[in-house]
């Protein structure tokens, strides 16, 4: 996942400028920043949702999404099915058999449209992906961890707000995208679900990009910090979790430091010489030129 040259603002309002990262897959990132700064306005561009100004975010090939929103919204068609096949219907293994079969019969057509082919296999990688041989067996093995058992059988409109978001954090789970987007996924989860949260995503296959607060979380899980900072609107890419990222941070703000106090120790010096020479005698023309040189360097 590469992203080039963003650029993006509301008018005079600048979010982002001229921004750049990159990750390879599998990394499990650290998206942070002051409120403000972007974050979650990167995910809905991911998403489709807000287009840049310029620039572009490279997904390579086929790469599906699953998105777990702050706030959770069940679509009314999904308010009469139970917690269990909502969850299920994160992989959509009927529908893309129905297609694939759909493909075929237009096969036995035109033998030879590539076109077709070129959709079978992308239909049939995608139901491998699916893993169906384990299909409710890893179903069962996240309502079970993540306490929603007992659960599995209640219609989603019969759950609390909660309890919605516990099946809805599930469902994007077991959907096995290359890509997950979580946005503070914590906030309904009790100590047992976070810590089977944790590692399950310390060793999912995928790629994942998650906001959060929750120190601890992003601690255990990331292993790669990606700062939106809301004042040079610029991103930076740091090696390391959330404790990783704030030990080099200081280290950087230290060193910035140490460098504008000596920079102003300097502009000090050449500001004194400056006046030394300006209030020198015309006879004086050593000092005078030596004076315009300094000028030339405070300038800068």
């Amino acid at each position: 996942m590469k992203a080039s040259h963003l650029h993006l603002a509301y008018g005079t309002k600048v979010i982002y400028d001229d921004c750049n990262f990159h990750f390879e897959a599998g990394d499990k990132v650290g998206v942070i920043g002051v409120n403000g700064a972007g974050k979650t306005t990167l995910f809905r561009i991911i998403l489709g949702q807000q287009q840049l100004d310029d620039g572009e975010i490279d997904f390579g090939n086929n790469l599906r999404l699953g998105y777990l929103p702050q706030e959770i919204t069940i679509p009314p068609e999904h308010a009469d099915i139970t917690v269990w096949d909502y969850v299920a219907s994160g992989r959509p293994v009927d529908d893309l058999q129905s297609e694939l079969n759909q493909e075929y019969e237009k096969l036995a057509k035109y033998p030879d449209s590539e076109k077709i082919l070129d959709r079978i296999t992308k239909l049939q990688d995608l139901i491998d992906s699916y893993d169906l041989a384990n299909f409710d067996y890893e179903l069962l093995k996240i309502l079970d961890k993540m306490n929603l058992g007992e659960l599995s059988d209640r219609k989603m409109r019969e759950l609390s707000g909660g309890q919605k978001s516990k099946v809805a954090f599930a469902r994007v789970l077991f959907e096995n995208a290359g890509l997950l987007l979580l946005d503070e996924p914590t906030n309904h989860l009790d100590v047992e679900t976070k810590s089977f949260v944790m590692n399950f995503l310390r060793h999912y296959p995928g790629t994942v990009l998650v906001i959060s607060h929750d120190i601890e979380f992003l601690d255990a899980v990331t292993n790669k910090t990606l700062f939106v900072n809301k004042t040079t609107h610029k991103m930076k890419v740091y090696k390391g979790n959330y404790s990783d990222f704030r030990r080099e941070y200081a280290a950087e703000k230290a060193a910035e430091d140490a460098r504008i106090t000596e920079q102003e120790r300097e502009i000090k010096r050449l500001s004194e010489f400056v006046a030394r020479a300006r209030a020198a005698k015309r006879s004086n023309t050593a000092l005078i030129g030596m004076g315009h040189q300094r000028e030339k360097v405070l300038a800068k």
